[in-house]
């Protein structure tokens, strides 16, 4: 899927949320991106070391997973995701969650201290 700029962040939603059939049709659905990417400040001394993310980026990454798995957001958010191409994603995959869904986290890490490759698992 294209995403579309030009959209509040619960267009995005929602179309997960209306695409959300396909997943009972056995389709299985993937949103590539990742939560904190701010590109400009990656330490690439650091770039391969495991948890070496910056104050605000290991914050602003247990702030998302919070809002993943509750919902809640901060002023943080602004530095952590700069562009919305790699967080829309994440949208989708949320709008695809049923109520009575579990969520699960993996390749939870920062590197180069402002990225994070966090996967989350619906059900």
């Amino acid at each position: 899927m294209s995403i579309d700029y030009n959209k509040e962040p619960s267009y995005h939603y929602d179309l997960g949320r209306q695409i959300k059939s396909l997943r009972k049709k056995g389709v299985l659905v993937i949103g590539s991106g990742n939560r904190v990417h701010n590109l400009r400040m990656v330490d690439w001394r650091n770039i391969n070391t495991s948890g070496s993310g910056y104050g605000w980026a290991n914050e602003a990454d247990q702030k998302m997973k919070k809002f993943i798995l509750a919902r809640s957001q901060g002023r943080i958010f602004d530095l952590a995701i700069p562009t919305p191409e790699h967080y829309l994603p994440l949208l989708y995959v949320l709008g695809l969650k049923d109520s009575d869904e579990s969520v699960s986290l993996f390749n939870d890490n920062t590197l180069g201290g402002s990225l994070s490759m966090t996967s989350v698992k619906i059900g």
